[in-house]
Order: C-alpha cells, then structure tokens, then sequence
C-alpha cells in the first residue's frame, strides 16, 4: 500500500488538498471509524483507484464493441441519415461509444464504493461499542466500587485489555492516551472523545461522566445507574434482534427456499417443450442457491458478529535480557548440549500428551481434526472417483453419464462425511462443555463472594468452593487449587485457569478479579458485580437460545416442502409424462429426447445444495456461529441421500 499511497498523492495531491473542503463529511466519518488515514491520503487513492478501473472498463468496452458488436448497424439503430464520417466508421464508433460508457459506470462504482466504506465502519463499530458497552461498564462499576484507584487507573487497567472489553474499551484506551501522551486534561479528552466515536450511546455516556465530574457528583452512582441501564437495553436490543432476525428467516426462506422451488417447478414444466429451461435450471440449482445463500450468511454476520475470535495473547516462555552485561561463571562443556536435550524432552511430552489424549487435544481445538480428516477423505475421493472422473468429464461436464455420476454423488458425499463428521461431534462436545461452564459461573462467583463477606481471604475461598456444589467447574477448580498449592501466584493461576476454559465470559470475569485483587482486598462487591454480570449474560444466551430454537425449526420445515416437492417431481410427476409425442395431448408439442435421468440426477443435486445451505443458515441462526450448522447441513443432506436412493 505505500506505493499505491505514494503514486496517488503524487497524482491527485494537489487537486485533493485545493478541494480538500468538499470532504469534510468523509474526515469525520474516517476518524469515527477509526482507519487511522488522512482524508487526503484516502481520497487520493479513490482517485486513482477509479482511473484504472475506468482504464480497464474502457478497455474491455473497447474489446466487447469490436469482437462482439460487429453486426449492429446504423439501420438496426435508426442511424441511416446521420454524418456521413460516422457511418464510415460506424463499427469504431460503436467500439468507442462502449468503451466510454463502461468508463463512466466502472469508475463512478468504484468511487461510490470506496466513498462509502468510510459511513459503512463506522457504522459497524459504532455497533460493536454498543455490544460491549454494558461489559465496560461493569468494569468500571466493579472497580470504582471496589476503591484503592482512581477514575484514571480504573480506565488505564480497561484500556490495557481492550482486546477482552471489546471497542468500547479501545475508546477509553484513547481518552487514557490523551492524558498521558498529550497532556489533556480529563474533561477535554471527554468531549474529543465524544466528538470521535461513532457511538451515540457511547457519548451520552461520556457527556454523563462530564456532568458528574464537574459537578463533583459520585462516579459510583453514576457508573451503577448506566450499567443497570444498559442491562436493561441490552434486553430490549435483543428482543429488537429476534424481531429482526425472524424477518430475515422469512425473507431467506422466500428468496431461496420457495423462490427456487417455484421457479424449479415452472421450468421443469417448460423444459418438456423448450428444451432451453435445462440451462436455466442449472443456473438455479448451481450458481443461485450457493452465491445467494453465501450474501445472506454475510448479511446475518454483520449484524450479530457476536463470536469474536479469541486472541492467543498468553506467553509461554520469554528470554530475560536484564542481567545481560553481568558476567557469569561458565558451566560445563556439555551445558548447551544439556538445554537442547530438555528443550526436546519439554516438546516431547508436550506431543506425547496430545497423542496419549486425543480427544482432549480435539476437544479444545475441533478445527485440528482436520489435519486428519480432509487426508482420509482425500484419499477415499481420489481412489474411489478417480476411475469415474476423467479430463474430458470435466470440461464436457453436460455429457456426464447420469449413470457415472450417480456413483461420483455417493463416493463425494462419504467423502464429505469423512471430512465434516469428526469436526461436528469434536465441536459438539466443546460447545456443551462451554454451556456447562458458563451456567455455573455465575454460582461459583456467588459462592466465592459470600464466603469472602465473611471475612476470609480469596485465595482461602477458592480452596473453600471446593467443597460446594460447582458442577463441571469442579475440576477446573480443582486445578487452580493445586496451581495455587504448590506456590503459584493467585493471578498467575487464575490466568491458567481462564486460559483452560477460554470463553468470553469467563475472559472478562476473570480479567476484572484479578484487577480487583491487585488493587483492593475488599473484593466482595467485585465478585458481587460479576457474577450478576455472568449471570446476565447467562440469561440472554437462554433467551436467544429459545428464541433461535424455532427458527431453526422454520428452516426446517422449509427444507422438508423444498425435498417433498423435489420428490415429487422426479419419482412421479416426470415419470407419468408421455416418452413420446404420440402419447402426448393433442396439440401438445413435447420434445421427444426427454431425458428423465438427467432431471432426476439435477433434483438430487439441488437437494443435497439446498440441505447444504440451509444448515448452514439455520447453524447461523440458532448458535450464531456457521460451524455449529455443518450438523445441520449433514442431517439435511442425509435425509436428502435416503429419500432419493431408497425411494427413487
């Protein structure tokens, strides 16, 4: 990207920066959105950017008028009585009116794109710091409560893990770097900041904070009130999200369930006379369920991106340096040769203990199943396909045998079982494990904070829990008990601890402890606050999980009319149509090479896609993650494979 910035300011700099003030809007858009570039420097590159897309537009205008457009002619235009130097070269002209025509569209698009991204993240982040904003409000509540900081540390220690608290929490992160690095003083940076998020509801906050510092009221209250406040959104945005969602379920399931359905229906009814419909069909079946179904799960993820990816931020082992100009006494020869032996005796057993307890291994990490899987069903397709499948199959892929590729469908699809099946059961387990954990946080916390209220350390208490009812906690537990028994530092063991489980909860409740318990020893109001914080979270997952529960069930039954109708079609309503046009209706022309085998073949495709996709949707739906829907999508697929080669 540096030349592309270098090569587009030295172009169109100075005509940007001589106009630079019809771009005012785009500046603060790009400070909201936080893409950390100048509005010079961005708009430049859109410049350039829609100069060579016009360059390759024209180009290909060009290539199309000439190749393509040779027999239009100025009769078939209505052109006959214009300049005569026009109709001497009327084929150029034509060339040259495409090219430039294609100019002006591709480079408008491009502009109009790249204008837009600026509003559109905005837009996104101004959601995401609305989605963590309750978390970051609780932490600031639990810490301010706890005391022994002030309102700076308290946003310093936020600020340092932005990365758990989400974008919210990189926006204080700036408040805290206009203090430290600027010099700013508290109530400039809450209005800079205010002035810089995309966040409404983040800047009523800050205009709150405002108010109560100047007018020395209690951050405390204040803090208490918003986070109860935003609980209480935080529900009703959720009930406004299933409202949302459920619209989208309709709108996926009429424009690619029974939109397809309808249209698959009507052509195959016109594909007994236009012998064109076969082309449509597969058009359908193979380019507009897939791609439409790909927009749609795109769509669905940019509004509940609720599953971030876990940042590997931990560090194993890490090479001191302070004591480097201190000499030291040599070892023994062999020493260096001695740190290589347990270097590989530590790698060893670490690869020991993943071969000794697969499922473990596969269980914390189901995607390394793969590493497995995609070889096994690799093979099985070369060696089972391959006999089937030839060069000359694939590039006249209308000539396949309907016989031959049957057999390539079946081999395909245990192949795709081979691939998906581990990784669904391996993901099932850690999803139910995850559930588990999560709904006995909440307790676990209440427990710790009642035996902490009665005056007895954190570290006596976690030993304490042992002996109460935790459930699946209980061995975790267990493990930071011992962590914490043979010498561990109490932080130290409960990163370990976090580290095991890795959830989004427990990253942020175990975050907030061990901030707590190095600033106060007064952590009961914390464990207090963070357990109804868990406990919170607890109950919108229940409430989303119900609610998902019957749309996932809407898409089902979708599926289910899709199939019955497909079935319907290929086991009696193709085979009760006459074979020839003498048992045809008269005045009924039909065409006589009907081929009933390829239609059948074409059905089972669309199902098996169709069961495919809609796992897929309804996996989205129902958990909020695509991988949860490969069992769906593998239950559908095998009700598909059943019916059509046991009935049919």
């Amino acid at each position: 990207m540096d030349i592309i910035d270098s090569v587009s300011y030295l172009i169109f700099g100075k005509y940007v920066r001589k106009h630079i003030h019809r771009y005012d809007y785009q500046r603060a858009l790009i400070r909201k959105a936080g893409m950390g570039i100048l509005i010079e420097q961005y708009i430049a590159q859109i410049y350039l950017l829609s100069s060579l897309m016009a360059l390759l537009a024209g180009f290909a205008g060009l290539l199309t008028g000439y190749f393509f457009l040779g027999d239009v002619t100025p009769e078939v235009l209505g052109l006959e009585n214009t300049y005569p130097v026009i109709l001497s070269n009327f084929h150029f002209f034509i060339s040259i009116v495409v090219a430039v025509m294609c100019s002006l569209v591709v480079s408008y698009l491009t502009y109009f794109i790249f204008i837009s991204i600026p509003e559109v993240q905005a837009n996104v982040r101004s959601t995401l710091i609305n989605q963590s904003l309750p978390h970051t409000t609780a932490y600031l509540y639990a810490m301010s409560r706890g005391g022994g900081m002030n309102l700076l540390d308290i946003m310093k220690s936020l600020s340092e893990n932005y990365y758990i608290y989400g974008a919210s929490a990189e926006e204080v992160g700036f408040i805290v770097k206009d203090m430290e690095y600027y010099g700013t003083d508290l109530l400039d940076a809450f209005d800079r900041a205010g002035q810089r998020t995309s966040s409404k509801k983040f800047k009523d906050f800050l205009d709150g904070m405002t108010s109560v510092v100047t007018s020395g009221g209690d951050i405390t209250s204040y803090l208490k009130a918003k986070n109860d406040q935003y609980r209480l959104t935080a529900t009703k945005e959720q009930k406004i999200f299933f409202e949302t969602l459920g619209v989208l379920a309709e709108v996926y399931i009429s424009a690619f369930v029974a939109g397809p359905l309808f249209l698959i229906t009507i052509l195959v009814v016109l594909g007994l006379v236009n012998p064109n419909s076969a082309s449509i069909l597969d058009f359908i079946v193979y380019i507009v369920i897939p791609i439409g179904t790909v927009f749609f799960l795109i769509l669905l993820n940019s509004l509940a991106n609720d599953n971030p990816k876990v940042p590997d931020y931990y560090t194993v082992e890490k090479k001191l340096d302070v004591f480097s100009e201190v000499p030291l006494k040599e070892g023994d020869e062999d020493e260096e040769q001695k740190r290589k032996m347990i270097r590989y005796y530590m790698l060893f057993v670490k690869t020991m203990d993943k071969v000794m307890h697969p499922l473990s291994f596969f269980t914390s990490k189901p995607s390394y199943v793969f590493f497995i899987t995609v070889p096994l069903a690799s093979i099985y397709a070369f060696f089972t396909v391959s006999e089937y499948v030839r060069i000359a199959n694939i590039i006249y892929f209308r000539n396949f045998n309907t016989l031959t590729a049957s057999i390539v469908d079946d081999h395909i699809f245990i192949a795709i079982l081979i691939l998906l099946i581990p990784f669904v059961i391996f993901d099932e387990l850690r999803t139910y494990r995850i559930k588990q954990i999560e709904s006995s946080i909440p307790d676990f916390l209440n427990n710790l904070a009642s035996i902490n209220e009665a005056g007895i350390l954190l570290v006596d208490a976690i030993i304490m829990s042992m002996q109460l009812k935790i459930g699946v906690l209980h061995s975790e537990v267990r493990r930071l008990v011992n962590d914490i028994s043979w010498g561990t530092k109490l932080d130290d063991a409960l990163k370990k601890f976090e580290y095991r489980i890795r959830t989004d909860m427990t990253r942020r409740i175990i975050t907030l402890i061990i901030k707590a318990n190095e600033a106060t020893s007064d952590i009961k109001t914390v464990l207090t606050i963070a357990a109804h914080d868990a406990d919170m979270q607890r109950q919108l997952k229940k409430e989303r999980n119900a609610e998902m529960f019957v749309y996932v069930f809407i898409i089902y039954i979708a599926f289910m009319v899709f199939l019955f109708i497909v079935y319907i079609l290929a086991a009696y309503f193709l085979p009760a149509m006459p074979a020839s046009t003498e048992n045809a209706m008269a005045g009924a022309s039909l065409i006589i090479d009907f081929d009933l085998e390829k239609y059948t073949l074409l059905f089972f495709h669309a199902a098996m896609i169709q069961g495919f996709c809609s796992g897929l949707v309804a996996g989205k739906m129902g958990s909020g993650t695509i991988q949860s829907g490969l069992k769906h999508s593998i239950m559908m697929m095998s009700i598909s494979y059943i019916i059509f080669t046991v009935l049919i």
